[in-house]
């Protein structure tokens, strides 16, 4: 056995105590079996508060007015007919986005599906008003380039924190269960969540504010249209294998603050892309630090 392959065997040992002991077993189960699962109540409900109001305060900068969830009904003329505007690059806008990207449970899953050495590729809202057409069902493997067939692995990985409660009529995210098997996306006809073409394997997440959802790569999701009054607000923590492009680039520009709460060894730096291995110049590879890195290994590779 190499050097390498000890390191993996550790990590998996320690990933496996980790699993174990924060009881989630079953949500691994359910993953393997349907490419979703389910964390009730992953946030507290000070958190949640601190990231909906965040969230708040930067897509009332974008509209130029205030926003009430419970009651708003223009939202799509405030952003240009869009039913869900996504609010970009989040992490450094308030701490409490970093504290919910190194969310123990959902990052333990991720960690299941994709290894150690992943890379956090994005940190985002999308934000729902009334519409009539919702999200389509899509898959995220690929991290937004086409990819077919889809390896059967998680090349990719998301947590959907609910900042609202979900409910169809609401605008819930939608997941169509066992659609990882398929390693394709879906086609035309199997894309729409509304209408006469609505497909009727597709199920509503209806949860509270506070859970989370966490799928595999490959499933197929999207979102209902919201057909009430108000806003759905959510956040989205999107991750990547390390030899994959990130949506969202952290590492040239990381406030001193952030370090400072975080550390150069912390996993925080290794998600933000701080300790990438390739990309050098003239003074060649840092071999010294590759031998320090997670070798990502994971059941699923």
């Amino acid at each position: 056995m190499e050097i390498g392959d000890w390191s993996a065997t550790r990590e998996l040992n320690g990933l496996y105590r980790q699993i174990r002991s924060l009881g989630l077993e079953t949500h691994v189960a359910e993953m393997d079996a349907f490419g979703f699962t389910v964390i009730p109540q992953a946030l507290s409900k000070a958190t949640v508060e601190r990231a909906r109001n965040s969230i708040l305060a930067t897509a009332e900068k974008r509209v130029g007015r205030c926003l009430d969830p419970e009651t708003e009904e223009e939202f799509g003329e405030l952003t240009g007919g869009k039913e869900v505007a996504g609010q970009h690059y989040l992490l450094f806008k308030d701490p409490v986005f970093e504290e919910i990207v190194l969310n123990e449970k959902p990052l333990a899953l991720i960690t299941y599906l994709l290894g150690q050495s992943c890379w956090l590729s994005s940190c985002y809202s999308h934000v729902k008003g009334p519409g009539k057409v919702g999200l389509l069902l899509h898959s995220d493997n690929g991290n937004g380039v086409p990819v077919s067939p889809m390896p059967p692995y998680s090349m990719t990985a998301n947590v959907n924190y609910a900042l609202t409660d979900y409910t169809r009529e609401r605008g819930a995210l939608a997941m169509v269960p066992g659609s990882h098997r398929h390693a394709r996306q879906p086609v035309e006809s199997e894309r729409y969540l509304a209408g006469n073409q609505a497909n009727p394997d597709a199920i509503p997440m209806e949860i509270q504010a506070g859970d989370a959802v966490v799928w595999h790569g490959n499933t197929w999701h999207g979102s209902y249209p919201r057909l009430v009054p108000g806003l759905r607000i959510n956040l989205a923590t999107y991750y990547c294998r390390q030899f994959m492009a990130v949506q969202e680039i952290y590492s040239r520009d990381v406030p001193e603050a952030v370090m400072a709460r975080h550390g150069r060894d912390s996993r925080f730096a290794q998600l933000i892309g701080l300790n990438h291995f390739n990309g050098w110049q003239d003074d060649g590879p840092d071999l010294d630090s590759r031998m320090k890195m997670p070798a990502g290994r994971t059941w699923h590779s």
